[in-house]
């Protein structure tokens, strides 16, 4: 059942991807306080230049990953992956209610994956019998 509900939840993180990077396109283009930290050349303004790829990259890698692998080291990697980016989301929100509520969804849907990875087992495969070679 969990599995089920991983792949739920990675199909909607691949609708995520596909919103949130035209959310933050259209946010760092006409947010001022946004535009303010953009003009400048520091490690902030490079590091939000990056959000623009960072955010939705890592949803989108969050979920395939999800939907291809099972293994629970790499898929919790990417959970973790996904709750800096809601962290980088909420960061800069700026004066945008909906960065604000995409960064939540994000953090939302990343503890419910971890809460389903931690609570999946694997259904253990039946070994089949050797057919024994006979004398012709």
């Amino acid at each position: 059942m969990s599995k089920k509900i991983i792949s739920y939840i990675s199909i909607a993180e691949l609708f995520m991807a596909f919103i949130a990077y035209f959310a933050f396109a259209y946010h760092f283009e006409t947010d001022p306080k946004i535009m303010r930290i953009l003009a400048n050349t520091d490690a902030t303004a490079t590091l939000l230049r990056l959000c623009i790829y960072i955010v939705p990259g890592i949803n989108l890698i969050n979920g395939m990953f999800g939907i291809i692998f099972s293994s629970k080291g790499l898929l919790f990697f990417v959970m973790l992956l996904e709750i800096l980016a809601a962290y980088l989301t909420l960061s800069y929100t700026g004066k945008s209610d909906f960065m604000n509520v995409l960064g939540v969804i994000m953090i939302v849907l990343a503890i419910l994956d971890i809460v389903c990875l931690i609570f999946h087992k694997p259904k253990k495969k039946e070994k089949t019998p050797k057919k024994k070679k006979s004398a012709d």
